[in-house]
């Protein structure tokens, strides 16, 4: 009976010969460009050289000693062009689902042409176990090939844009086109922008940034939108709309965002260059308020909290403004006042109303209204801007402080 490691020395010699390495490799490739599927017919000559490469390396584990495996400086070749194209893993693991096939069709033709007294299924078990491991071999490296040189490519892509859209912002010295160039082709002298940030609240919460600003642009509709990855807990982008639709900082939008690991702010800029810049410059300031202590939603727009933006960049007058103007108002006891000071100078409803919305009795309502010009020490509707504004203030970015100052004293 014939013994298989001898007949298997004897097919890999006979295989080894140039003219059947270059047929193994012809018909290979063409299995693998058959029907168009893998659309990447002018990487043919690359891929005859890796399956010739692979084939050589093969027929040599059938006559050497096991050694570690190394993926064929071809085949590492044709998964770094692919990452270069763009061409993703799908599209790198059909090329090699094609050559499995092709191999297994033609080991089962091998063993059909084997020596009768040959033990046909064993020779097939041993093709199939060889081919197996060292095409799975090798669709590891080269998937880790492929992704090490799609990231190199992105974080480049990325550090250049980041660079252009800082200078952009900073000096506004980058024009509208090499701008525009840089973000893929985004417009950027339209009539307006609308700038995003997302700002990851922990490290562990930074994969959500960029489904968090999809979220948001969904609202918009089928907009056209760029991203840029500062690094660290942010990320920007811009879309492209004359506009900021009600759409997009709906209440609703919750749903897609969780406010405990995510908080999204929006700017709205004029036209041109500088509209791009204002828009960001206010997302960007609206962070302030987003990110305070009594603050949690998950969408905040500038235009919406322009004010305590405004009064925040000076902490210190703003607090002092805050307490003296709400005198009594801002002791931590006093959340149902405020709640109901709010409501009234806000809703154009009547007590009655307001009172059936709160959940309690009309006369309720009428009993805080007095209570809450007692310790204001005026009518209620008496500076009511700066009333309204003091509550902002205290309930974003005092309330913490106040409830520590209440529990130590």
């Amino acid at each position: 009976m014939t013994e298989i490691s001898a007949w298997l020395a004897a097919f890999a010699e006979d295989q080894r010969r140039p003219e059947e390495v270059a047929r193994w490799a012809a018909s290979t490739a063409d299995a693998i460009l058959a029907d168009g599927e893998v659309d990447v017919a002018d990487l043919r000559p690359l891929i005859l050289q890796a399956v010739e490469q692979h084939w050589y390396a093969f027929l040599d584990r059938i006559t050497l000693p096991e050694a570690p495996f190394e993926l064929v400086p071809s085949a590492q070749a044709v998964a770094l062009e692919a990452a270069r194209r763009h061409i993703g893993l799908p599209l790198l693991l059909k090329v090699y689902q094609r050559a499995q096939e092709a191999s297994w069709d033609f080991a089962v033709q091998v063993v059909q042409q084997a020596p009768d007294d040959l033990d046909h299924e064993a020779l097939l078990v041993w093709f199939w176990t060889k081919a197996n491991a060292w095409f799975g071999s090798s669709v590891e490296q080269s998937v880790l090939i492929h992704q090490a040189e799609t990231n190199r490519i992105r974080q480049r892509g990325d550090a250049r844009r980041f660079e252009i859209v800082s200078e952009a912002l900073d000096t506004r010295s980058v024009s509208p086109a090499e701008l525009s160039a840089a973000l893929a082709g985004h417009p950027v002298n339209i009539p307006g922008h609308v700038a995003l940030v997302a700002h990851a609240l922990t490290a562990d919460s930074i994969e959500q940034l960029e489904p968090a600003l999809t979220a948001v642009t969904r609202r918009a509709g089928h907009v056209r939108s760029v991203l840029v990855r500062p690094g660290g807990r942010d990320v920007w982008a811009w879309l492209a709309l004359g506009e900021l639709p009600d759409a997009v900082t709906d209440s609703g939008i919750d749903a897609g965002i969780d406010p405990a690991a995510v908080r999204v702010t929006i700017g709205v800029g004029g036209s041109g260059l500088d509209g791009f810049v204002a828009a960001h410059l206010d997302a960007q300031a609206a962070q302030r308020v987003a990110l305070a202590p009594g603050r949690h939603e998950p969408v905040t727009a500038y235009d919406d909290v322009a004010a305590l933006v405004l009064v925040s960049h000076d902490p210190d007058a703003a607090e002092r403004f805050t307490r003296t103007t709400l005198r009594g108002l801002a002791d931590p006891s006093q959340s149902r006042l405020r709640e109901t000071v709010r409501e009234v100078l806000t809703s154009a409803e009547t007590a009655d109303r307001i009172a059936e919305r709160l959940g309690v009795h009309k006369n309720t309502i009428r009993y805080r209204v007095a209570q809450a010009e007692r310790l204001l020490g005026r009518p209620l509707r008496e500076r009511a801007g700066d009333l309204l504004l003091a509550l902002d203030y205290h309930d974003t970015f005092l309330v913490s402080t106040t409830v520590k100052m209440h529990r130590n004293s």
